[in-house]
């Protein structure tokens, strides 16, 4: 009999690059908070301990920065606990998120047990050896998004091999690599890639795919962005944002995200400082930053998939992007590439192994992953596929 792997898959929590949790877990207890108001009554209704519910509670609401549950202690029936607001919402974000991942891995499932017969090679040659197990250093957006774990689990099913990630920054995923930590790293910071490459880390940049960045906001525009030039660019919003000392977030981590927006500062010959500029470095990715920026009625640079994952739109909008043509040539441009480290400075790194997941991922399936996550739940692709750029 054929293993179910869509009824055994499981999505894991990676929170500050260090502690894993299992996202069933977490977002099975939230739920059943939601239905009966008892935190003991959820866990003991998922067969876990008392300890362990408020353990990955605990954990989750330190890395994300939010309260999700309020706690009453005492009364008649002995207190209780309920979803917060940020909880509530988290929860649904979740729900969409894992709809999205379900309706891709299905259709997978479905394309595959349809060409049995056919795969890429011969059958010897597409099954790897047993256990055989590559290392991701990944950005956030591709592992908050799902769509890691959708092209993961295809490669698996292609080839055997097991890739498994760790969600960080661009910069600290490179430097897991520089370290011989992980085997190959997807990131979206240019500079740093080029920096690795030219110190001899690296052996290949390959372009995976896009998602560009947007400047999102308020729907009070404390700022006065909407009466901009729309031909007058990120730059010159960035510096309405310092002259008004409008509330804005950053994510403050060297991240790819953090980075762009440090160059937008510094064209705009802007320092960002004083009470107006939160550094938000203990907030996990773009969504915990969107977040964040929706509680302070902020601004923030976030990317394009998670602004529209996340489904600010009623209380924030976008100001600067491409696809709205409020943004010069290249100033939001985000392409998230693969690096593929160099076996002569790092030894212990699998090499063929990373190669093959680098060709596997520029191959029609691939590409048919990324072109279509997302199109179903919310009307359009979250990435694009940016092909050999």
């Amino acid at each position: 009999m054929e293993k179910d792997f869509i009824k055994d898959f499981r999505v894991s929590l990676e929170l500050e690059g260090e502690k894993r949790i299992s996202c069933n877990d977490l977002f099975d207890l939230m739920e059943n908070i939601s239905k009966f108001g008892s935190i003991s009554r959820a866990a003991a209704e998922m067969g876990i301990s008392y300890r362990y519910a408020w353990g990955i509670v605990g954990i989750a609401e330190k890395a994300l920065g939010i309260h999700l549950v309020h706690r009453q202690v005492g009364g008649f029936e002995g207190g209780g606990t309920s979803l917060s607001k940020e909880g509530r919402e988290l929860l649904e974000q979740y729900k969409s998120f894992k709809q999205e991942v379900d309706l891709q891995l299905e259709h997978f499932s479905n394309r595959a047990s349809t060409r049995k017969d056919c795969s890429f090679a011969d059958e010897t040659a597409g099954v790897a050896s047993a256990g055989e197990h590559l290392l991701l250093a990944s950005t956030m957006e591709p592992v908050e998004t799902g769509l890691l774990d959708v092209l993961e689990e295809a490669f698996f099913q292609s080839t055997g091999i097991l890739v498994r990630h760790v969600a960080l920054g661009s910069g600290r995923a490179l430097e897991l690599a520089q370290k011989g930590r992980v085997d190959m790293a997807l990131t979206h910071a240019p500079a740093l890639e080029e920096k690795f490459m030219q110190q001899g880390w690296g052996i290949s940049i390959i372009p995976v795919m896009s998602n560009g960045f947007v400047l999102a906001g308020p729907d009070v525009d404390t700022a006065g962005l909407k009466s901009l030039d729309h031909a007058s660019g990120v730059k010159e919003a960035f510096r309405c944002i310092a002259a008004a000392a409008a509330p804005f977030v950053s994510r403050g981590d060297r991240s790819g995200t953090h980075l762009r927006e440090l160059h937008i500062w510094e064209d705009a010959g802007v320092t960002p400082g004083g009470d107006w500029y939160s550094i938000s470095s203990g907030i996990a990715g773009n969504m915990g930053v969107l977040r964040l920026a929706q509680g302070k009625r902020a601004y923030a640079l976030v990317d394009r998939a998670t602004f529209v994952l996340s489904r600010s739109a009623d209380s924030m909008k976008i100001y600067r992007g491409n696809e709205e043509g409020t943004a010069l040539p290249g100033e939001l441009d985000n392409i998230f590439s693969l690096v593929l480290v160099n076996p002569q400075r790092v030894q212990t790194v699998n090499f063929q192994g990373a190669l093959r997941f680098a060709r596997w991922i520029r191959e029609a399936q691939a590409i048919r992953i990324i072109e279509g996550f997302g199109r179903e739940s919310y009307d359009r692709p979250l990435f694009m596929n940016v092909g050999d750029v």
